[in-house]
């Protein structure tokens, strides 16, 4: 199987199909043109250490996408730290009714995202070039929905992100089997009211639950987090 052919392109449809989700076969060629532009690209700068066609069609592509049913339509999304697009552009290939920035500190990747999101005649969709922290005096407040596959610690993500979000606003952090080792950093957790430790004398209640799924073909453990203020 290679990346881009109607085999792979398969691959996802059915895989996302195990997952309740229905890829139509136009979204599924723009996940190819992403794939084949990304396999392109990632020869020339570091964009993914991801680059067999079975991983990179669950472990970017499926594992994107999941997240689409925790989305409302016509939400502002914003992918922090978005590097080759995900999880922002596959669900914006999912959900054409959404407004997504996508955010990354380096500059060649932003590069990268803003040939993707012309290649694939996306609109509604930014590609910027910045620190999570220089947002919040432009976007304060502004999004519906935040999404991150690439935090390392989930207090950090929270602490950064929650200016950024409307009052009824969800931060969603993608996680892998270390998730639980992440939510150690909470200071007390009861029920679904988790306190996150933040930085010496902060500590942000939030509302959190955890979706876990396993990947198709692969197998591999997933946790969605969702944290609502």
């Amino acid at each position: 199987m290679y990346i881009g052919t109607s085999e792979w392109k398969e691959t996802i449809v059915t895989g996302a199909r195990s997952l309740g989700i229905d890829v139509q076969p136009g979204q599924a060629d723009q996940f190819a043109a992403h794939a084949l532009i990304l396999k392109e690209w990632n020869q020339k700068i570091n964009l993914t250490a991801i680059d067999s066609p079975i991983d990179m069609a669950v472990k970017h592509f499926l594992d994107s996408i999941i997240s689409s049913r925790y989305i409302k339509p016509d939400s502002r999304l914003l992918d922090v730290g978005s590097g080759a697009g995900f999880p922002g552009i596959p669900l914006k290939v999912m959900m054409p009714s959404l407004n997504v920035i996508l955010v990354d500190a380096t500059r060649k990747k932003i590069s990268f995202l803003k040939h993707v999101i012309q290649a694939l005649h996306l609109s509604r969709i930014a590609a910027i070039h910045s620190r999570i922290e220089d947002l919040q005096q432009e976007w304060d407040g502004r999004f519906d929905i935040i999404v991150c596959r690439a935090f390392s610690s989930l207090a950090d993500f929270a602490e950064k992100c929650l200016p950024l979000l409307a009052p009824d606003g969800l931060l969603l952090a993608f996680k892998g089997k270390e998730f639980a080792t992440d939510l150690d950093q909470a200071s007390t957790q009861k029920g679904s009211e988790v306190f996150l430790v933040a930085g010496k004398d902060t500590h942000i209640k939030l509302q959190m639950k955890l979706m876990s799924f396993k990947l198709p073909y692969l197998n591999l453990s997933r946790t969605l987090i969702l944290l609502r203020r």
